[in-house]
């Protein structure tokens, strides 16, 4: 019996088939299926229960040719094509799911359907008489357009196009119901069959998570089908469809917190390309209810490309009175500058003057600037590391192990997650705060350093979104350890929580540690030509106004490694 929301029970975390055994996908497909019957049994119809039991009375090797048809890109595939030597032949197999429904033979196509299924000689084979008038090197792509312009949209099996052809076009005729399944275990649709693949083979390691009921992904039907309309108009969006018939098919509004999140995303989304499009107007009213993180700024953008008026810059400023995040009020800044300018305000802020250190650098020539300066500034007593965002992001990751990883409902939903679903969403600090403040007290004593290298020596090689493991060595940590103060990096790890999705990114390329005088210093490098980005700059303020050695490299080069020279500045 499916499980119900409410029910308690003890599932065994799934996990890839032996990749020894040639049906592994086989297995990792009854995998699949089990677990989602198991936690949401509920959200199935009876039909599709029914269809999912029939299916798993069907010989293995119907089973297997349905999963390698579903595992491959599309939903078209021929015959010749569908080659497999743990199958045999796949004759009698292609009937039965033929006869359960699960394909259809020689379905009916277009002719671009058609054409994208052939190879290039095959098509002059089958369109001997439309193409005769080109030139036997005429590209694919140019026999296509002709064949689109004389067929249109008419449609015809496989066989009727290429009436001389042995080959047979089979079609899947319930891959939504497949896509459902995936959807259900995965919470979302980027993930695939390959996931069970590249974890049996080592590529990645999961941290192992309790799951209970609550873990999963969808609450009710409703949203499964939520999150499948909104995935198929996305779909239709990339296609280049007209933004505002994708707009008016939108679903309502979903009340699921993390689906919010997605029907802001694809707002913002058709927004952009209504602006794309020239649709100004349009895209301003989207950007207006969509929130997403950058949909404020976007509409703001928009509506300064309208004739300015006094009404928007009176908005704009009412919406610089609220809670912003700093880069979304440092945006809105730029355009309220302008703004009054175009109207004719006298009086506008002047930009802050840069009173970031400074380092200059003349080095030889090199594809990889941040590595010459490491070369140049560093040496065996204070060594210096490219490391970029992955050393803070790395020790937070390894202090705060426990509170990313806690099992919080909506947070994991299957054994596959790099990190919690809701990290980018505007409660996660929130609804961990009493763990990660926890951890943050650690910093006031020893303690920490035994969770970060316990933590190290524990989760190494386990996919984290914050730790990049190939940098963030245990020589690496050491060092860290013991040339960073404890106050800097609480300091670093509070300010990350303030903002996850924006503070992850943006911190200085290099960190140069002098163990002999148990310090480091932060060095952002610009190369010739390159500019500090804000996100960049507010870090670096951040660790000025905390006392931190920093300061920003301007790299030239020169011709010869003996004409480095390096000048420091404090104006």
């Amino acid at each position: 019996m499916p499980a119900s929301n409410t029910e308690t029970f003890q599932l065994d975390r799934p996990k890839g088939a032996d990749l020894e055994d040639p049906r592994y996908y086989l297995r990792n497909f009854h995998t699949l299926i089990d677990w989602v019957e198991t936690y949401h049994g509920d959200l199935l119809l009876d039909s599709e229960r029914e269809r999912l039991a029939a299916l798993r009375e069907l010989p293995e090797e119907a089973r297997c040719l349905l999963v390698r048809m579903v595992m491959r890109s599309g939903e078209l595939f021929r015959q010749s094509k569908l080659n497999y030597a743990e199958i045999g032949d796949i004759t009698a197999p292609l009937q039965l799911l033929e006869q359960q429904g699960w394909v259809q033979l020689d379905p009916e196509l277009d002719v671009v359907q058609f054409c994208a299924l052939v190879t290039r000689p095959e098509l002059a084979e089958a369109f001997k008489d439309e193409l005769a008038s080109l030139p036997a090197s005429t590209k694919k792509a140019n026999q296509i357009a002709l064949l689109a312009d004389l067929y249109g949209d008419e449609l015809k099996p496989f066989s009727q196009w290429w009436p001389d052809s042995q080959d047979l076009l089979a079609g899947l005729t319930d891959n939504d119901l497949l896509s459902r399944l995936r959807l259900m275990f995965f919470g979302n649709l980027s993930q695939d069959w390959s996931t069970f693949v590249l974890t049996e083979l080592g590529h990645h390691r999961y941290e192992n998570v309790a799951f209970s009921p609550e873990s999963r992904a969808f609450a009710s039907r409703d949203e499964v089908d939520h999150y499948l309309q909104m995935h198929a108009l996305r779909d239709l969006l990339e296609c280049a469809e007209n933004p505002a018939d994708i707009y008016h098919a939108l679903p309502a509004r979903p009340e699921n917190s993390w689906l919010k999140s997605r029907y802001s995303r694809l707002l913002f989304q058709i927004a952009r390309e209504a602006e794309r499009a020239g649709d100004t107007e349009f895209a301003a009213e989207l950007y207006a209810q969509s929130q997403h993180r950058e949909a404020l700024i976007r509409r703001f953008r928009v509506l300064e490309k309208l004739t300015p008026t006094e009404k928007t810059l009176a908005d704009l400023r009412e919406q610089m009175t609220g809670q912003l995040r700093p880069e979304v009020q440092e945006a809105l800044g730029r355009i309220e500058h302008r703004l009054a300018r175009k109207l004719g305000e006298k009086k506008a802020a002047a930009r802050k003057t840069d009173n970031l250190p400074r380092m200059d650098l003349s080095l030889p020539a090199s594809g990889y600037v941040e590595g010459a300066v490491a070369e140049h500034l560093g040496g065996e007593s204070a060594p210096c590391l490219h490391v970029e965002n992955s050393l803070i992001n790395g020790l937070f990751a390894l202090l705060c192990w426990d509170a990313l990883y806690a099992p919080l409902p909506g947070a994991f939903f299957h054994p596959f997650h790099a990190a919690p679903a809701d990290l980018n969403r505007p409660d996660f600090v929130e609804r961990r705060r009493a763990l990660f403040e926890e951890r943050l007290a650690s910093l006031d004593s020893e303690e920490y350093k035994a969770v970060i290298r316990q933590n190290l020596a524990d989760k190494w090689g386990i996919t984290n979104r914050f730790v990049h493991w190939g940098l963030l060595t245990a020589d690496v940590v050491e060092l860290a350890l013991a040339c960073i103060p404890a106050t800097d990096l609480e300091a670093c790890f509070r300010r990350l929580l303030e903002d996850i999705p924006a503070h992850r990114s943006g911190l200085p390329d290099l960190v140069q540690f002098f163990p002999a005088q148990r310090r480091y210093r932060l060095i952002e490098v610009k190369g010739p030509g390159d500019r500090l980005q804000d996100h960049q700059r507010r870090w670096l303020d951040f660790c000025l106004a905390r006392g931190m050695d920093v300061s920003v490299c301007y790299v030239t080069w020169s011709d010869q490694a003996d004409q480095a020279e390096v000048h420091l500045s404090e104006d």
